[in-house]
């Protein structure tokens, strides 16, 4: 090779270099982000189940699986090796959708809603052998929420939204309790109970039909955290972090994406809907829910905690004006 060319080679290779350097800095930084995300999601991961498990122990809860009627939320998939504890109103609906496409199901999911019964296998359906062994092979994960946004957050779709049908039934219930002389104006047009009722209703009656539905259940009878050793633990607040993770655990990151998730707006109206609350009641919620709250780490949220800590400050106040 002549002097020329190898001058013209090296002022060529020189050129390249300097043309590709950037990318290849980005996508190193972009690899080494990632991997410091990863890192601090699998601390995030122990630190969560190692709080549950400390809950459990020193909470003495029974450690064996409640009957198979009781595990209708646990769906399996059994070529997928997983195990998914559903909770609604916590983003189910767009998990179950990202499970179906592991599937190839895409007509399904344009045919049918993702929440249909039948698109699913439920531990329901298996006896407690069979399901003690998909225990011990599968991968369980759930994602939760705390629980006073999921109580809001089931109010507006339920009671307020287009989904309003579905609590036919339990809005003629709850106005017969508290307004009966409203009952004959109960319609799918409106809404006839306010978020005061619904809250009501259920410390009322506990134990009741609609106490129990699945949208404002607790989570330790949805998916009994404190006998399935479930390998991974989601909250709602850091969804677009975890959910990354998950799939990357899971190994099927490669397969499907999780879509960004935008703030609901019962975070944008919590306020407004728990400041027409009596505060006694939102205090008798947080005792009913208090398993939820201690399981998971969760907190008081602090807009009620400054809510409630301006009442209390006030009751006080009163109390020793009339002393």
């Amino acid at each position: 090779m002549s002097t020329l060319n190898i001058w013209n080679y090296c002022h060529f290779s020189c050129a390249l270099c300097h043309m590709w350097l950037p990318f290849l800095l980005l996508q190193s930084n972009t690899t080494l982000a990632v991997n410091d995300a990863f890192t601090r999601a699998a601390k995030t991961q122990t630190a969560r189940k190692r709080h549950l498990t400390h809950y459990c122990r020193t909470h003495s809860e029974n450690p064996e699986l409640p009957d198979k009627q009781q595990l209708g939320q646990l769906l399996v998939d059994d070529d997928e090796n997983y195990i998914f504890c559903s909770v609604p109103k916590v983003a189910s609906t767009t998990i179950k959708g990202i499970l179906l496409s592991l599937r190839n199901d895409s007509d399904k999911i344009e045919k049918f809603s993702v929440h249909t019964p039948s698109l699913w296998q439920h531990m329901s359906q298996f006896n407690i052998t069979e399901n003690s062994k998909r225990l011990m092979t599968h991968f369980k994960f759930l994602f939760v929420r705390e629980p006073f946004h999921r109580l809001l957050s089931a109010y507006k779709d339920k009671f307020w939204g287009s989904n309003r049908i579905y609590t036919n039934g339990f809005r003629r219930i709850i106005v017969q309790e508290f307004r009966p002389q409203d009952i004959e104006t109960i319609s799918t047009t409106a809404n006839n109970v306010t978020f005061k009722e619904f809250l009501r209703y259920i410390l009322t009656y506990p134990d009741s039909f609609i106490s129990r539905d699945d949208h404002w259940k607790q989570y330790g009878n949805l998916c009994f955290p404190c006998v399935i050793q479930f390998d991974f633990i989601g909250h709602y607040e850091t969804l677009n972090d975890d959910a990354t993770y998950l799939l990357k655990l899971a190994g099927i990151d490669n397969r499907v994406v999780f879509p960004p998730i935008h703030s609901s707006r019962a975070d944008d109206d919590f306020l407004k809907f728990y400041s027409q609350v009596p505060h006694q009641l939102i205090f008798r919620i947080g005792e009913i829910f208090k398993k939820d709250f201690e399981m998971f780490g969760y907190s008081f949220p602090r807009p009620l905690k400054e809510l409630l800590t301006n009442y209390t400050m006030n009751t006080n106040s009163d109390s020793r004006k009339h002393e």
